[in-house]
């Protein structure tokens, strides 16, 4: 059982050092390719953000955009991720907040790039409804 838990423990050390080196340098990359979209498109979310919601053709409300950044936020942000900041802070003091900010800056690009992925290979689920997957290949 410790061979085991010491291969586990080296295989996550593997695994984090791997992410690191591999998730900066693309979310830097995407955010020189995007033009720094998280940041130059700020002033569009918050406009489009507090519009009101739509009516269908049978005149039922649509979701408002607030909702729809609520329930994406909410998927998005998870218990670990409030806890961790915590536990960041507490033991990493203020350098680990302007880490954090310049990580989610990066990663910001990340995912939305990945959002725009899902909405350009949206895959049928029946006749009325489509689901967003940008791990899915791409269909000709």
């Amino acid at each position: 059982m410790e061979t085991l838990t010491n291969l586990l423990d080296g295989t996550d050390k593997i695994f984090t050092i791997i992410l690191v080196i591999m998730l900066v340098p693309i979310g830097l990359y995407l955010t020189i390719r995007t033009g720094v979209v998280q940041l130059r498109m700020l002033p569009e979310m918050f406009r489009v953000i507090v519009e009101p919601a739509g009516h269908d053709a049978e005149g039922n409300r649509n979701i408002s955009p607030f909702r729809a950044f609520c329930i994406s936020a909410a998927s998005r942000v998870g218990t670990a991720n409030i806890a961790g900041v915590a536990l960041a802070i507490s033991t990493g003091g203020p350098g680990a907040m302007f880490w954090m900010w310049v990580t989610a800056i990066v990663g910001g690009a990340t995912a939305f790039t990945e959002s725009t992925l899902g909405q350009l290979y949206k895959v049928k689920d029946g006749p009325s409804s489509a689901a967003a997957r940008p791990t899915t290949s791409p269909t000709a």
